[in-house]
């Protein structure tokens, strides 16, 4: 993998600065949830992380079951990039009224939680799909001319992700435990598809947000 790539990808400074700023203010107010933001960044990172392996090794070209793996891990990691979205609903636990809806609490520390779950929200999702952008030139030529019925499906399958990891609160390396959380998918179906397909619109749209193709434009 070419290292000096990472150290002149300013996300990956950026998401450095963001974890020394969630430490910092999660033990400056001893808040948990702070805490807990920048090991979701972290994780979000790992996806980007492993969008730059995979580029080396079609660069390299290893074995194509080494690609599997890493593209396997890669799917695993991904919802983490949008996760970040999920954690707004902590806002619930802050109180920024006295009496709502005019008199405010001017409580700062509420306001730096918003700063915190909105700047990492931003980040993880630009990470994941930039992440995405590093990898499709890299695609095996029979699979490109699918690339957007692929990354649908990716986006479905975070979607689903997301839900596991927020309702039922298992771990990109849980992976082996998905068969027993299957049937509690059907306890809330309704819900679940809802959610799902919430999500999936909050992944395209993060996608025409921060893709190369907000800047390109339409002919």
């Amino acid at each position: 993998m070419e290292l000096k790539m990472l150290f002149k990808d300013k996300l990956f400074w950026m998401l450095g600065v963001y974890v020394f700023a969630a430490f910092g203010f999660g033990f400056r107010y001893m808040n948990g949830l702070i805490l807990f933001l920048g090991w979701n960044i972290i994780l979000a990172g790992c996806a980007a992380l492993l969008s730059y392996l995979y580029v080396h090794v079609r660069i390299t070209k290893k074995p194509l079951i080494v690609t599997l793996m890493v593209l396997g891990f890669f799917i695993l990691f991904f919802p983490n990039t949008i996760y970040v979205m999920t954690d707004f609903i902590h806002l619930e636990n802050y109180n920024f009224f006295i009496d709502y809806p005019s008199v405010y609490a001017f409580k700062i520390m509420d306001w730096v939680v918003v700063l915190m779950i909105t700047w990492g929200a931003l980040l993880s999702a630009k990470l994941g799909i930039t992440s995405l952008e590093r990898m499709k030139p890299y695609l095996y030529e029979p699979v490109k001319k699918y690339t957007y019925p692929l990354m649908a499906i990716l986006f479905i399958a975070s979607s689903v992700g997301i839900y596991i990891g927020r309702f039922i609160r298992l771990n990109s390396w849980d992976f082996l435990k998905i068969f027993q959380v299957i049937p509690t998918l059907f306890e809330n179906f309704s819900f679940f598809i809802s959610f799902v397909a919430i999500y999936l619109v909050i992944h395209v749209v993060s996608y025409f947000v921060f893709s190369n193709a907000s800047h390109n434009g339409y002919n």
